[in-house]
């Protein structure tokens, strides 16, 4: 009897003893988990579709990034980064798709890369419902927030450097300074070059209507023939042109200029749509000589810094493509703000707050960060650039051109509503509509 009890009794011990082991097992599993929390970054971008040489050119930045942050160790309690792109095939409809998809299963901290300000558009409609965080590397589209069809300013979609906007105000100051006389204007058919047309525009109006504005209208982003434009180019007689952005055109229009004896003295491209880079993807063509507006120093050791990166990453003749180095210094600084925050804060409210306030400069002339209400960059500057004829042993020496930093324009600390307003009030340019000096 008493042999029964001390068995039963010895029973229920190694019963308890198992209990609390797998207890302890749990709790320890739990702490572990915890702590193991990694940081994910979500890319949803162009990989495929029109604009798929764009996207896979942010996701090459993005991992440059991620693969130095996860070799280096983050702080916070961060066990590393741990990265997935998927592919909107530049189209809207896939973007919203596949961003709810991920946003459900995968549970991503942060989104990248979104394109084209039709994909962007999808960002700014989703991500606030989703409560989570994204941030632009191509400049803030401003446009797109415009009647009709406009969308919503948002806190969750953040943006490197300045508006579309600026781009055409830099290029009016700058040809203003030049003197020139009669500035033609073509853009590419979307948002983005409406935008730029009225900044343009604006600081014609309120500097005294410096020089003659004539514009040519608006490229389909698919057209690679010039041939009519060149044409009315020539017919202009002008000694300014500013073309933000042809699309499928891209350095095709400065050599078919200079071949038809129609380039006019200063011809200014756009932000990072004119990168040396690019030019040496699609052909050298009528780089020498040509202006961009821009937000880098090529000159400087951040720059040659960058180069080098991604050469040692994608090949001894590689060269940044366009915007790449926005979405390196987003990344960066994107891990930044969740270093400081730390790995226990899931509020993503706060995750908003930490981003508009931390700031982090690397390879870009503006620094990301502080940011506005609205996703701003505030405090951001613009570069005016000049592609030169001879190889630069530092960024490409291997291809007969370099570019010079000509300028940097401060921008001051604008604020996305209030622009909005001021650009809701200026008619965007129409194909055929002349602007005389003085007038």
């Amino acid at each position: 009897m008493v042999g029964k009890m001390l068995l039963k009794e010895g029973f229920k011990a190694k019963v308890l003893i198992l209990i609390v082991g797998l207890a302890v097992i749990g709790l320890l599993a739990s702490v572990t988990d915890a702590q193991a929390r990694k940081l994910k970054f979500l890319t949803t971008t162009s990989m495929s579709g029109p604009l798929g040489a764009m996207g896979t050119g942010y996701d090459k930045a993005i991992r440059i990034a991620v693969e130095e942050a996860n070799k280096r160790g983050l702080k916070g309690g961060w066990e590393g980064i741990e990265y997935k792109a998927v592919d909107d095939e530049t189209k809207p409809a896939v973007m919203q798709q596949k961003l709810l998809r991920e946003a459900k299963i995968w549970k991503p901290d942060m989104a990248f890369a979104a394109v084209l300000e039709t994909t962007i558009r999808i960002w700014n409609a989703q991500l606030p419902k989703l409560k989570i965080p994204g941030a632009v590397g191509g400049h803030q589209g401003m446009s797109k927030h415009m009647p009709p069809g406009e969308v919503p300013l948002s806190k969750w979609v953040m943006y490197y450097g300045f508006a579309e906007y600026f781009s055409g105000w830099i290029a009016g100051k700058f040809l203003h300074e030049k003197g020139v006389k009669r500035v033609g204007f073509i853009g590419g058919d979307y948002d983005w070059g409406y935008g730029n047309g009225v900044g343009l525009k604006s600081y014609w109006m309120e500097n005294g209507k410096p020089f003659d504005i004539i514009s040519f209208g608006y490229a389909p982003l698919d057209k690679a023939d010039l041939t009519t434009e060149v044409l009315l180019i020539k017919d202009a007689k002008l000694d300014g042109l500013y073309v933000p952005y042809t699309g499928a055109g891209w350095w095709a229009l400065p050599k078919m200029l200079k071949d038809a004896d129609a380039m006019p003295e200063y011809f200014v491209y756009e932000v990072s749509y004119g990168t040396m880079g690019q030019a040496q993807i699609t052909g050298a063509y009528g780089i020498e000589g040509c202006y961009t507006v821009a937000d880098h120093n090529p000159q400087s050791d951040a720059w040659k810094g960058w180069v080098k990166k991604w050469r040692d990453h994608y090949g001894k003749k590689a060269y940044p493509e366009m915007y790449t180095h926005n979405y390196y210094q987003l990344t960066n600084w994107a891990i930044k703000a969740f270093e400081n925050l730390g790995a226990k804060v899931k509020d993503p409210d706060k995750v908003v707050e930490m981003l508009q306030k931390t700031s982090h400069q690397d390879v870009c002339i503006s620094p990301m960060g502080p940011l506005g209400p609205n996703g701003g960059n505030l405090g951001a500057k613009g570069s005016l650039i000049q592609f030169m004829k001879g190889a630069d042993p530092d960024l490409a020496p291997d291809f007969d051109a370099h570019p010079e930093l000509r300028g940097i324009y401060e921008l001051g600390k604008w604020d996305s509503q209030s622009l909005l307003e001021k650009m809701m009030k200026i008619k965007k340019l129409e194909k055929g509509e002349v602007f005389p000096a003085g007038q």
